[in-house]
């Protein structure tokens, strides 16, 4: 596998990116949680072939990946599937609004995956976006994903450093009393 652009991570753990799109002519077949991935209405790309991988070791393992979805069909049945199997994946952290850009959270309750799901409108007016799944003994590498409207997210990973290993979102929130926490808090 052929690295790509530069690499991910924090200054003292590098992780490569591996795009997927190379493999027979862009034209891999990708499925999430059976789930099959197309192409964007309208589009001459072929983009779920933005499936990309992080690793270390030039390669040999996969500690995440990432999934361009385009095609607000396919983006809308993978959050879904997120939202509605809650007996692999619990919601740990929704901030943002549909009609910009939402952040949200899953913890994988049966492989230790965590999974970064971001929301935006495209210039057609539809919810597209990404899926990010990455290994949760990975600390460096999920920290170096959790810019933007994670930020929030990676401000609760730090602050509860110190804390029962329970300590929710909304227990942060509460003890912090920010307003800017609080304000665009989607869990209930």
């Amino acid at each position: 596998m052929k690295s790509y652009g530069t690499g991910v991570g924090t200054q003292t753990v590098q992780y490569s990116i591996y795009k997927a799109d190379v493999v027979n002519d862009g034209k891999l077949p990708i499925n999430f949680g059976g789930i099959k991935i197309e192409d964007a209405p309208d589009s001459e790309f072929y983009t779920p072939g933005m499936l990309s991988f992080y690793g270390k070791n030039e390669g040999s393992n996969c500690e995440g990946f990432k999934l361009n979805l385009e095609n607000p069909d396919n983006f809308q049945k993978v959050l879904n599937y997120l939202l509605n199997k809650k007996d692999k994946f619990k919601l740990v952290f929704d901030n943002g609004k549909d009609s910009v850009e939402r952040a949200r959270v899953f913890s994988g309750k049966q492989n230790n995956i965590t999974y970064l799901v971001l929301s935006m409108v495209n210039e057609k007016g539809k919810k597209v976006g990404y899926v990010e799944a990455i290994s949760a003994k990975e600390t460096p590498l999920l920290t170096s994903r959790l810019g933007g409207v994670f930020q929030y997210y990676n401000d609760y990973l730090q602050y509860r450093k110190n804390k029962a290993a329970n300590f929710s979102y909304l227990d942060f929130i509460k003890e912090t009393d920010d307003k800017f926490y609080k304000e665009n808090n989607n869990l209930k």
